[in-house]
């Protein structure tokens, strides 16, 4: 679905008809990983939004529901290890419960990204390169640049890029990418320092969103979860040349 804000309130508008694909699959939103909540702003700094900053874990119910090329892994959580996959909001007014059982458990539809909550081309390349470039270093390595205390932060700061994509990129000039202009803002200090890091998720994010040149690398066989009346998300598909065993691409970069 996509949105416009008027001054004050938030109305919400289709763009086109949202028509349901050959096939929809029951999907759980059974955990998030970030630094937690933040005011932002989605439009130019008129009124804010308390956004979760980070990135969910879906799980299909029952778990063999998505075709076999969507992978499930086992993800390392709160209450232990569990079947899932990870995914990034592309859809920020719109809301998604988080926990187990029906309540949590959501219809969608696999579509194309472009198109998708008002992703043009353009923006769909540089979030194909954002999570090409940085999801894979979101993992369980010990020899990685974002484990132990920090993941959390740059998994924020991932989904603050992928909505700073979607709303500004058209107007915003590469390299000088921040959260103090456009329509999405973030006001300085607003994002929870995760304990162990040395930045804020939105300085991180302003770090990958400036190192973006169009021309990857790239994850592969990105697509869209669609929900008339929840938040849209981005999720990977497996082709034989980005599995696990090669390249941890895209978001499916794992803690184990």
């Amino acid at each position: 679905m996509r949105w416009a804000i008027a001054a004050g309130s938030v109305a919400l508008m289709l763009t086109s008809a949202w028509t349901v694909s050959a096939a929809t699959y029951t999907i759980e939103h059974s955990h998030s990983q970030g630094v937690g909540y933040a005011d932002v702003s989605f439009d130019g700094g008129v009124s804010t939004v308390s956004s979760y900053l980070g990135r969910y874990i879906m799980e299909p119910i029952p778990i063999t529901e998505l075709p076999p090329q969507y992978p499930i892994y086992s993800i390392s959580t709160i209450d232990g290890p569990e079947d899932g996959f990870f995914s990034y909001c592309v859809d920020p007014l719109q809301y998604i419960g988080v926990g187990h059982g029906a309540p949590y458990q959501y219809e969608f539809s696999i579509v194309p990204l472009v198109g998708m909550d008002g992703l043009d081309a353009g923006d769909v390349t540089l979030v194909t390169e954002l999570l090409g470039r940085y999801s894979p270093l979101l993992r369980n390595d010990p020899t990685g640049p974002y484990t132990g205390g920090t993941f959390r932060t740059a998994a924020a700061a991932l989904q603050l890029a992928v909505y700073k994509i979607n709303l500004d990129r058209a107007t915003e000039t590469s390299g000088a990418w921040d959260f103090s202009s456009g329509l999405m803002r973030v006001t300085p200090g607003a994002v929870p320092l995760e304990t162990g890091a040395s930045l804020r998720a939105d300085s991180v994010a302003v770090l990958m969103l400036n190192s973006l040149t169009g021309s990857g690398p790239m994850a592969e066989a990105l697509e869209g979860l669609e929900n008339p009346t929840i938040q849209d998300l981005i999720i990977q598909a497996e082709t034989t040349t980005n599995s696990e065993a090669t390249t941890w691409g895209g978001i499916k970069a794992l803690y184990r």
